[in-house]
């Protein structure tokens, strides 16, 4: 079984990356074992990806520099299958990991994947809909019948926010010390820039609450150990991160 997931960003990537590896078992690929960089790729047009193994499956986890350029790497993957020669060539699960950065984003995704799916004469069953599979068949480039599956994950479920808030609220809940820290750099963020002349978008204030916390989390070496931090996490012990990723246990 063949499965990616489209992250909208590094971070998203790295996060996903290490749950699936630490709480779900997927390992790097023997090629890529002592290669902890992220591996630039223009596969489906993602700008770092990594890929993984488990028994006989196989992950790919991509990230493409944006909520924006989501769709286009969805419609590369969707291309992929229906060019495939046989099904073993076919990409069974595709998971969209996504913020909710505005309280419409299920219904734009909605509509955007739905031209798609008209655009590929993809046949599905249902309604899209977050966190619940989409089955999806089509015809390969030999005619014959093809199926695969839609997965939608915009993060968190009930809140408007995105992924490094889920985490950032992840990491208050169990460490008290660490929730005053994130609570302050929250209160800093929301009032350093009055006038919103760098802050200009939700989004980039929620980015900055981010680096701020691990800015005084790891104030040297900030990538190298940010990361190192990302993998201790124990995920399995976060009952939020479990909740919203159960279904990535399907994949191998």
């Amino acid at each position: 079984m063949k499965s990616v997931i489209i992250c909208e960003g590094s971070t998203d990537l790295v996060l996903v990356q290490y749950y699936m590896e630490k709480v779900n078992g997927w390992t790097l690929k023997p090629d890529r074992i002592n290669e902890r960089k992220l591996e630039r790729s223009g596969l489906f047009g993602f700008q770092f990806l990594h890929n993984f193994e488990i028994d006989d499956d196989e992950l790919t986890i991509g990230e493409t520099g944006g909520c924006s350029n989501i769709i286009s790497s969805f419609y590369k993957v969707i291309e992929r299958n229906r060019q495939s020669s046989s099904v073993e060539d076919v990409y069974d699960n595709i998971i969209i990991i996504c913020d909710r950065d505005e309280k419409n984003t299920i219904d734009e995704f909605d509509q955007k994947l739905d031209r798609c799916f008209t655009d590929f004469s993809i046949i599905h069953t249902g309604n899209l809909e977050n966190d619940v599979w989409l089955s999806c068949t089509t015809e390969n480039s030999r005619s014959d019948s093809i199926s695969f599956r839609v997965l939608l994950l915009v993060i968190p479920f009930e809140e408007t926010g995105a992924l490094e808030t889920f985490l950032l609220n992840a990491l208050s809940k169990k460490d008290d010390y660490d929730k005053y820290i994130i609570s302050k750099c929250n209160e800093f963020v929301d009032t350093a820039d009055s006038e919103n002349r760098y802050l200009t978008k939700r989004r980039y204030k929620t980015k900055a609450k981010f680096d701020v916390y691990f800015s005084i989390r790891t104030p040297l070496e900030q990538y190298s150990i940010r990361r190192e931090i990302l993998r201790g996490i124990p995920w399995e012990e976060y009952e939020d991160v479990q909740y919203s990723f159960r279904k990535l246990r399907e994949l191998g």
